[in-house]
């Protein structure tokens, strides 16, 4: 007796999962941009937004970048990831975040908003973006600092 489901059927029973592709830019003098979106719980974040579909994560980076600062830097590797369990705040889906490292740009790199999403840019210290980032972006960025400096690249649930 063959108890498999249908190919269809197997897929539509499969937990709904959105990713995301986000990016760390820093500058010359060690500043990290961070942005403030004008929507959601959580106003400071780092650049970055949901892949199209059949997008690459670090492509989907790259683009969430230029399209939200108007700057255009190329991924030069994956620093963290971020998994947030279904929740009925997402819609009972499953997030999966990636942040790539977008290097360098020299200091005083203008930045040219998405008004549409984004409110405000700031160049900050890492330790003034732990107090504007909210607690699990923070965990997140800690992390994606600790591989910049060669330690393993981190998976953290949220």
């Amino acid at each position: 007796m063959n108890t498999l489901l249908p190919k269809a059927e197997r897929l539509a029973s499969l937990p709904p999962v959105v990713a995301v592709g986000s990016m760390l830019v820093t500058d010359d003098d060690g500043l990290e941009l961070l942005v403030k979106a004008n929507y959601g719980p959580c106003a400071w974040q780092l650049p970055g937004g949901m892949l199209d579909l059949g997008e690459y994560p670090p492509v989907c980076a790259e683009r969430e970048l230029a399209e939200e600062t108007g700057l255009n830097c190329q991924t030069v590797g994956l620093l963290a990831v971020m998994w947030h369990i279904p929740k009925e705040s997402s819609g009972g889906r499953a997030v999966v975040q990636f942040l790539f490292d977008g290097g360098q740009v020299p200091a005083g790199t203008p930045v040219h908003l998405q008004r549409s999403e984004l409110s405000e840019a700031r160049w900050v210290r890492p330790a003034e973006a732990m107090t504007l980032l909210d607690d699990k972006r923070g965990a997140w960025l800690e992390s994606a600092l600790r591989a910049k400096r060669g330690e393993p690249v981190q998976v953290l649930a949220r």
